[in-house]
């Protein structure tokens, strides 16, 4: 993390190194920058928030030799600063208060108006835990506008604790739920009008649990989080792409199930979010959110995130006449083989899901099924239904 970064442009840039740390050079920033670019994503970095004065004040000394830097390539990155205070104490044996932290996030803002910095985008406080020591809503009574979002972490729990079942459990689920209200309430507290991120997040915590995590069986956590996130968050990052149990790419660097789920997310969910009765209710076995689809679906086309929990199938009767008539475009996920719910290999509508020669993405079809009023949910499975003739004036 950020938190034991030092950026060295050269040997003689010295920096008082209390904490133990790694660094960076402006080759290796180079070469993240141009990985970035290439995937076509945006970059979004964490500073360090441990270089501090002897007043407690943030140390923005080599933060600035950072964006000078950035700035001088041309490079288009936003900026957090620091990760997860509220464990300071606990995992580093110092201690930044909430006020502290919001202070440093105004030095920062300070420096990239003074600058002219292009990007005006900062996150923060990067909380392990909701509210842990009240540090996120006191950090938010403290901040004002400074920020443009506020980032929380979100787990289900530990990896060495959680059990197989809990995977798909509705209360281990509906636990992020009551997390919403709780946030939400101290949004609401703070005034804070910013976006909401969760800034990490992935099935458990503390690297995740090794049968369970890179397997089918993590996916239930990930599509329901996707599904609740999406009515109050404006982006969930996910923890993360390489390394760890819970990655979406294995050592070798192919797919596990979760990331074949968040592909088939990103090709079909829109980020128009429709109602649905209640879908932020608990105890659902059954879950159901609704988004307006994504191009190349046709405008009006409506895109339903569905979970069944039950290890037998469900049926759910539809009830608006613009989905029922409309063709049905179903993109089901299983696992391979079918009953191994802990398997590393996911099916789409029944077919494992493979790279093109070790290389390449293959293209995810559905199974077309003809206008009813029924969708029929495999046993303890998920997936997405695309209603692309439903004309939902609310997608137009």
């Amino acid at each position: 993390p950020g938190d034991f970064l030092i950026f060295r442009r050269n040997t003689s840039n010295q920096v008082t190194e209390t904490f133990e740390n790694f660094t960076m050079t402006p080759e290796q920033w180079d070469e993240l920058n141009a990985f970035v670019n290439k995937a076509g994503w945006k970059l979004i970095f964490g500073l360090n928030n441990l270089l501090r004065q002897p007043n407690g004040e943030w140390d923005s000394t080599n933060a600035e030799l950072l964006i000078d830097y950035t700035m001088k390539k041309g490079y288009q990155v936003a900026w957090e600063l620091g990760n997860e205070p509220d464990c300071y104490v606990e995992d580093h044996r110092t201690h930044v208060s909430p006020q502290q932290g919001a202070n440093g996030f105004r030095i920062l803002r300070d420096l990239l108006i003074e600058k002219h910095y292009p990007v005006q985008l900062l996150a923060g406080p990067d909380v392990a835990v909701l509210n842990r020591l009240n540090y996120f809503s006191e950090f938010l009574l403290a901040i004002n506008d400074t920020i443009n979002a506020t980032t929380w972490h979100q787990y289900y729990g530990s990896s060495s604790k959680t059990k197989l079942q809990e995977f798909y459990s509705c209360d281990k689920l509906d636990s992020f739920l009551s997390q919403n209200v709780l946030l939400l309430e101290i949004v609401a507290n703070a005034s804070f009008t910013g976006d909401l991120w969760i800034g990490e997040t992935s099935s458990t915590y503390g690297g995740g649990e090794a049968l369970y995590s890179s397997s089918f069986v993590s996916g239930f956590m990930w599509i329901d989080k996707l599904g609740i996130a999406a009515y109050h968050h404006k982006k969930v990052f996910r923890q993360e792409f390489i390394g760890g149990e819970y990655s979406l790419l294995d050592g070798d660097q192919k797919p596990l199930p979760d990331y074949w789920l968040s592909l088939l997310y990103k090709q079909l969910v829109g980020t128009h979010v429709l109602n649905v009765d209640g879908a932020l209710e608990k105890g659902r076995d059954v879950r159901i959110y609704a988004h307006c689809a994504k191009y190349p679906y046709p405008k009006g086309s409506v895109v339903l995130i569905a979970l069944n929990l039950f290890d037998t199938e469900a049926i759910v009767t539809l009830t608006n006449d613009e989905l029922i008539n409309s063709d049905q475009d179903i993109y089901w996920l299983t696992p391979s083989p079918v009953t191994n719910i802990t398997s590393q290999v996911v099916a789409l509508n029944g077919k494992p899901i493979e790279l093109i020669y070790e290389t390449e993405l293959p293209v995810l079809k559905p199974n077309v099924l003809l206008p009813s009023t029924k969708i029929h949910l495999l046993p303890r499975s998920f997936g997405f239904v695309v209603f692309k003739d439903a004309k939902a004036v609310a997608c137009l």
